[in-house]
């Protein structure tokens, strides 16, 4: 079944693009709307381009969505936030935080 759901993004700018392609990879349908710059928030990105809020409208099927996040996150949770409409966010891959 084909849905539509709103993807968060918040993190380096050129790595929205590897987020799209993850989806696109998992034959998702992909429209991005970058949004105004971080305002009071400093987060540096290691080098990887500015830091930006963009909004993903991604169109195919559920899992195909939640596959192409999960592949994303795997390569760049630490460098970037990414929630699906309406789904808790992810747990942290990789870190040093523990519960």
């Amino acid at each position: 079944m084909t849905e539509t759901r709103r993807i968060a993004y918040s993190g380096s700018g050129p790595l929205v693009r590897m987020l799209v392609e993850a989806l696109e990879d998992e034959g998702v349908t992909v429209v991005v709307r970058r949004e105004a710059a971080r305002v009071g928030q400093h987060r540096g990105s290691r080098g990887m381009g500015d830091d930006v809020n963009a909004t993903l409208v991604a169109t195919g099927a559920v899992e195909a969505i939640r596959a192409g996040v999960w592949m994303f996150l795997n390569r760049s949770a630490s460098r970037a936030q990414v929630v699906i409409e309406g789904e808790e966010a992810p747990a942290p891959t990789r870190g040093r935080h523990r519960a």
